[in-house]
């Protein structure tokens, strides 16, 4: 089948609360190795662009394929953006052992980097480390991954074979020390429209992107400026980077245009709903004149509900207005990061028809239903991933006077729009399940 839909939670796992050797997403694992065995004599090339790689499973596979003359390029990021917090055991999800030593996403990491940089012995295995930076505020406070957020958020891989190719894009990060949580996988295969885009993007990553036997970890990751390249649109599929000129925003006006296409229905689920009236500040663009305050991509599906179509939310992250803290007083949510922005957003909500919210801790797909298409992102919907500003200066950060940045501020994400009967019919059926889960909240 040209396109294929498999989604990982936490009920298929008997201790769903506990970190698996294979990864916070065993099940997909196992469709991804599965997706490259079938059509293993067939391949020539893969390229993974993964924002965490610490799965061992992952990479000893990638290892043994590789020696098969299969070329494998593997793009993550920096060392330092990998959490060194809280160290925990593992479980072997096939054994039930679990390992008393207790390990960080660092740890885990540390040990691919370190071997692959003092490899020699796979030579079709490249391992590079995008390093961008992406910041807009000089009042951010320290990460606890690395002082500032590294951009490179997807999880995707192209495949390319002697007669055609497979996209494969994922919510999951695969990534060991992540706990189980509602995710999903997508493969399209040999279809038209998709691969031309994904394998110039993937040309441009590698090209902007450092060989780890020629990383150092002083290199100066403050100055983030590329070369920008005219972004390719496409109907099928949208890549935002900050060596595509203006692709926040390119991807902003293209799914705005989607959802007020809506005739019907509008489903929208990630693992953060933010997107609604930002403000967008433009002295760190070099063509934009004045600030703006946007609706995003919310206010749109706020205004498609005032014309009747029927509107579905769903998010992990929630926060109530004051006056409703005593409803949900004996709730706890994890918060959004921008908790001014969705509460402009619920208030919203709350006197707008035709839409209901349903909240889920264990959410982490990212994708909307428009009718009969679905567009699945491997990006939250908030304002920092449509927000594009190729000239930011910021000398010294308020809680972080030693540091200072100079760049492009856009995150890398995709997304893919799909048709298919075959694919909306299990995402609806996808939807339909988190919303009869135990653990789901009604909010309105």
């Amino acid at each position: 089948m040209p396109f294929n839909s498999y989604f990982d939670e936490p009920d298929l796992y008997k201790n769903k609360f506990n970190f698996y050797e294979q990864g916070g997403s065993p099940f997909l694992l196992k469709k991804f190795i599965e997706s490259i065995e079938h059509q293993k004599d067939d391949i020539e090339e893969i390229n993974i662009s993964w924002y965490l790689y610490n799965n061992k499973y992952v990479h000893d596979y990638l290892k043994e394929i590789s020696k098969t003359g299969i070329l494998i390029n593997v793009i993550t990021i920096p060392l330092e953006g990998y959490d060194h917090t809280k160290p925990q055991p593992l479980e072997n999800l096939t054994t039930g052992e679990i390992n008393i030593a207790k390990v960080t996403k660092y740890d885990l990491a540390r040990k691919i980097f370190r071997e692959m940089y003092h490899s020699t012995s796979h030579p079709n295995f490249n391992l590079y480390i995008f390093p961008h930076l992406y910041v807009r505020s000089s009042y951010i406070n320290k990460f606890s991954r690395g002082s500032l957020p590294y951009s490179l958020h997807i999880k995707s891989a192209y495949i390319k074979k002697t007669n055609g190719y497979t996209l494969l894009l994922s919510s999951s990060n695969l990534a060991v020390r992540d706990l189980v949580k509602h995710e999903s996988m997508i493969s399209i295969e040999d279809e038209q429209g998709y691969e031309k885009i994904v394998k110039s993007f993937y040309f441009d990553l590698i090209n902007n992107s450092i060989h780890i036997k020629d990383y150092n970890k002083l290199l100066n990751t403050t100055c983030n400026l590329y070369k920008k390249i005219v972004f390719k649109k496409s109907m099928f599929i949208g890549i935002t980077a900050p060596f595509y000129n203006n692709s926040a925003h390119i991807t902003e006006k293209t799914l705005t245009e989607y959802i007020q296409s809506a005739k019907e229905r509008i489903i929208i689920c990630a693992q953060h709903l933010a997107a609604f009236n930002y403000q967008f500040n433009a002295k760190h663009h070099s063509v934009m004149t004045k600030n703006e305050t946007r609706k995003g991509i919310l206010g749109a599906v706020l205004e498609m509900a005032k014309k009747s179509i029927n509107v579905t939310c769903l998010s992990q992250t929630f926060t109530p207005l004051l006056e409703d803290e005593n409803k949900f007083k004996k709730t706890k949510f994890r918060r959004p990061v921008n908790t001014t922005n969705f509460q402009k957003f619920y208030k919203q909500i709350m006197v707008t028809n035709n839409i209901e919210y349903f909240v889920n801790e264990y959410i982490h797909s990212k994708y909307i239903l428009i009718d009969n298409t679905l567009i699945y992102c491997s990006f939250n919907f908030t304002p920092t991933q449509f927000i594009y500003l190729d000239n930011v200066n910021i000398s010294r950060f308020k809680n972080m006077p030693d540091i200072s940045y100079n760049g492009i501020h856009c995150e890398v994400g995709m997304h893919v729009v799909i048709k298919d009967q075959n694919t909306i019919t299990a995402f609806e059926k996808n939807i339909a399940g988190i919303k009869n889960k135990k653990e789901t909240i009604q909010i309105k």
